[in-house]
């Protein structure tokens, strides 16, 4: 034990400590906090977190000054295939969604303020949809992306007026104050719709999934064109779309 305190380099010794304050329960914690759990002084972790968060391994809360986990650490999380064993086990899940929606099927999760392609199920029609698998698109144009402003961002009110909202399509939401009331009604209704606001005649559907801890994970959305889009289509395929979410659920702590 005592070689082991040796080698240990303080520093990055804190940065764990930091990090390990932070808990499925505890998300977002100010510098107070963090120096009581640590029992040491809130200038030493506050120089800390200073530097984490200028590597993105911590994230300030520009509405309360508190803090959470970054992305960077994500990041790194992908690189020991913790995205792949997510990939396979949702695959069966994917694949079973297609069948009954008879539509493309996409996962994706919220990376970088933007939507990550992890997997994607081909539909059995002609229309080939050009996503492809890693790749990324913009939050406010796309089914996908909505539902992660809605429920896998605390601060989308900050994140979406930070945004630019240039149009892809006529039908694209350019207007902030319309987009914020679009995703106080997702947030209601469980489900987001993209009506050719990122490509013209294709439409999408798309619904969070969560882990059993309530916490948000990914999306989830079936596409296609918008002659197989009418109103009770849609409503079919939301239904869907929700079941898989809650089965999905079941498989991921």
């Amino acid at each position: 034990m005592n070689d082991r305190k040796k080698i240990l380099n303080t520093s990055v010794e804190k940065a764990f400590k930091i990090l390990d304050c932070f808990t499925p329960s505890i998300q977002e914690l100010g510098v107070t906090e963090i120096a009581r759990k640590m029992d040491t002084n809130k200038s030493a972790v506050y120089r800390m977190l200073a530097t984490m968060v200028a590597l993105d391994v911590i994230q300030q809360n520009p509405e309360n000054d508190k803090y959470r986990l970054g992305l960077k650490l994500f990041e790194l999380g992908q690189r020991v295939s913790i995205n792949k064993n997510f990939i396979n086990k949702a695959r069966p899940y994917m694949e079973e969604l297609v069948k009954r929606a008879d539509e493309t099927a996409h996962l994706a999760i919220y990376k970088n303020q933007e939507v990550y392609f992890l997997d994607k199920v081909e539909g059995p029609h002609d229309l080939q949809i050009n996503t492809q698998i890693g790749s990324k698109k913009q939050l406010y144009c796309t089914g996908l992306g909505k539902i992660m402003l809605a429920f896998g961002e605390p601060n989308y009110k900050t994140v979406i007026q930070n945004l630019s909202l240039e149009a892809i399509t006529s039908n694209t939401i350019t207007n902030k104050t319309k987009l914020l009331l679009e995703i106080d009604k997702i947030k209601k209704e469980g489900f987001a719709l993209d009506m050719e606001e990122n490509e013209v005649g294709l439409i999408c559907v798309a619904v969070p999934v969560f882990n059993r801890n309530g916490q948000f994970i990914a999306a989830i959305s079936n596409s296609g064109p918008t002659a197989r889009f009418n109103e009770t289509k849609i409503q079919n395929y939301t239904d869907v779309l929700k079941e898989t979410a809650n089965q999905l659920k079941l498989i991921f702590n």
